[in-house]
């Protein structure tokens, strides 16, 4: 975690600590850079919220987030194992 704090200071928006399921507290989800918003909150692999719009903008502010999302948010199936594996790119 501590690495994750490093990363942070020094300007990374996407830091993540990995293989420690509801240990980590916030490194384990995905924050918008723009107002901090929890976009996709996650416990392990699995998904428990998604909060990005079918253009992969932030759905609190609209801030553009860099990524390959799903290109129908209200497909994503939440709390399924390897829900993960049902993404496909967005187009450019």
């Amino acid at each position: 975690m501590r690495a994750c704090e490093i990363g942070r200071a020094a300007g990374l928006n996407f830091v993540y600590a990995g293989n420690l399921p509801g240990r980590v507290g916030e490194w384990e989800n995905t924050y918008c850079p723009n107002c901090r918003a929890a976009l996709i909150e996650r416990y392990g692999y699995l998904i428990s919220q998604y909060r990005l719009s079918d253009e992969g903008t932030c759905t609190n502010c609209g801030a553009g987030i860099p990524g390959i999302w799903h290109t129908d948010a209200r497909a994503v199936r939440l709390d399924e194992p390897y829900a993960w594996r049902m993404r496909r790119p967005r187009a450019v």
